[in-house]
C-alpha cells in the first residue's frame, strides 16, 4: 500500500488578516478542546475505512488558522493518536504553521516533545510599515525572536513566508527583508505575490479605490530579484513559490504538487484519493464552519459536506495542473504510464501553440515552464483544461455517497 499524507486544519486565529480567504475564524475564546475531541473522532473513524486502513503516514501538516494557538499537548495529543491509528513512518515531515507572536521557550520546547519536527513561521516581510499594512499582530523584531528560540529548542528545520506585491511596499523593502532572510539561514523559504481575493477586506478596498496595488513592472521586479538572490544564496527553486537548501524540499507540498493520496481533517479540510489507477479519483471536504464540524464528527465520526468523481480527463488536467507548478516540470513518460497515451495524443495542438509563444519548453524528456510562462503560470496552465479526448477506458465512476 502507498503512503500518504495528513493534513489537520485549525480554522482559529486571533486576527484575521484583511487578505486572507482561508477558512479561519478570529475568536477571543477558542474552543479547543471541543475541536480536538472532534478531530480524534474523526480520525478514528477515518482510519477504520477501507481506503485508508493501515496505510503508512509520510508527512502530517497542521494548518491554519493559527494552529501554534493551540497548546502543544493537544498537539501531541492528536500525533500521538495518528501514530496509534496508522503506521508512521519514522522519517515522517511533521510541521506547524506558526504566527511568531505565539512561540516562546516554554512552546517551542513542548512542541519538540510532541513530535513536531518542522516549523513554518510566517513572518511575511521584516518592514514594519509592511506588516502593518498586511494587518499582521506581530513586529519584526518578534520573527527574529521566534527564530532564535526555535534554534535554541532544537528545531533544524524551519521555513519563513515572505510576500511581495504588498500596497506601499518598494523593491528596496523586499532587498532588505531577503537581507535579514539571509543572515538567519533558514532551511526553507515560500515567497507569494500578494492575491487580491473576493470577500476580503482588501478587496473591498482595491475596488473602490481606497487601496492602490504596486505597478505590475515593480511586482515583476521583485519576483525577479527573489528568483536570482535566493538561488545565488544556497535555496535551490524548486516550486513557483518555494525555495529549498538542499534536502529541505517541504515533502508534505510536494505530496499535493506529485498528486499523491492525502487526507484532510478538521473544519472545511479536502481529502484526495485516487480510486483506479489513471482513470478515476475520488475528492471530498468537510463542513467548513467549525461549529459544524464540531456537530458532525461527534454525531457520526464524519464530517464530510461534499464530495466528487475526478474522470480521466480530470486527472490529465490535475497532472498539469499540478505538475507544471515545479520548477522541473512533468516528465512524457509519467504521464503515458499512467493513463496509457501520449501527451501529444492528447495535447499536441495546444503543446505546440505553448511553445511557439515561448511559455514553455518541450524536451524528449520532459514539459517545463520557461522563465516567461512562469510569470503568466495560471494563465497558461489553465490552458490544458482545454482538451477533445475520448478516455482510453470508459469509466462510470459510483456516485454513491461518501459514507
Amino acid at each position: 500500500m502507498t503512503p500518504f499524507s495528513l493534513y489537520i486544519h485549525v480554522p482559529y486565529c486571533l486576527h484575521k488578516c484583511p487578505y486572507c480567504d482561508f477558512n479561519t475564524y478570529a475568536l477571543s475564546h477558542i474552543p479547543e478542546q471541543d475541536y480536538v475531541t472532534a478531530l480524534l473522532s474523526e480520525l478514528d473513524t477515518v482510519s477504520r475505512e477501507p481506503h485508508w486502513k493501515g496505510r503508512t503516514v509520510q508527512s502530517i501538516y497542521f494548518g491554519g488558522g493559527t494552529p501554534s494557538l493551540f497548546h502543544p499537548t493537544s498537539i501531541g495529543k492528536i500525533i500521538g493518536t495518528i501514530s496509534r491509528c496508522f503506521p508512521l513512518d519514522p522519517l515522517a515531515e511533521i510541521s506547524l504553521e506558526a504566527n511568531p507572536g505565539t512561540i516562546d521557550n516554554e512552546i517551542a520546547e513542548l512542541l519538540g516533545d510532541a513530535g513536531i519536527n518542522r516549523i513554518s513561521l510566517g513572518a511575511q516581510s521584516f518592514q514594519p510599515k509592511v506588516l502593518e499594512t498586511l494587518g499582521r499582530i506581530h513586529s519584526s523584531d518578534q520573527i527574529v525572536i521566534a527564530y532564535e528560540i526555535l534554534r535554541s529548542a532544537g528545531f533544524t528545520n524551519l521555513s519563513l513566508d515572505l510576500m511581495y506585491g504588498v500596497p506601499g511596499q518598494s523593491l528596496e523593502d523586499v532587498q532588505e527583508d531577503l537581507n535579514v532572510l539571509q543572515s538567519l539561514r533558514p532551511e526553507h523559504v515560500s515567497a507569494y505575490g500578494l492575491t487580491i481575493e473576493k470577500g476580503t477586506p482588501f478587496y473591498q478596498s482595491v475596488k473602490s479605490g481606497k487601496m492602490k496595488l504596486p505597478p505590475e513592472g515593480l511586482i515583476l521586479e521583485m519576483m525577479e530579484y527573489l528568483q536570482e538572490f535566493l538561488p545565488q544564496h544556497g535555496y535551490a527553486w524548486y516550486e513557483i513559490s518555494n525555495y529549498a537548501q538542499a534536502g529541505r524540499q517541504a515533502r508534505h507540498n510536494l505530496a499535493y504538487w506529485n498528486r499523491n493520496d492525502y487526507l484532510g481533517l478538521g473544519a472545511g479540510s479536502h481529502s484526495y484519493y485516487v480510486t483506479q489507477f489513471g482513470k478515476a479519483a475520488k475528492r471530498y471536504s468537510n463542513y467548513a464552519l467549525p461549529v459544524r464540524y464540531i456537530e458532525e464528527a461527534n454525531a457520526c465520526g464524519h464530517a464530510a459536506s461534499w464530495h466528487d468523481e475526478l474522470s480521466q480527463r480530470d486527472l490529465m488536467f490535475e497532472f498539469f495542473f499540478l505538475g507544471l507548478r515545479k520548477i522541473q516540470g512533468v516528465t512524457l513518460a509519467s504521464f503515458r504510464d499512467e493513463f496509457g497515451v501520449s501527451v501529444e495524443e492528447v495535447y499536441g495542438n495546444i503543446l505546440e501553440v505553448l511553445v511557439d509563444q515561448g511559455l514553455i519548453k518541450k524536451t524528449q524528456a520532459r514539459i517545463h515552464l520557461t522563465e516567461k510562462g512562469l510569470l503568466l503560470a495560471d494563465s497558461v496552465i489553465g490552458n490544458f483544461a482545454e482538451i477533445d479526448f475520448e478516455p482510453v477506458v470508459p469509466i462510470h465512476p459510483s456516485r454513491d455517497s461518501f459514507r
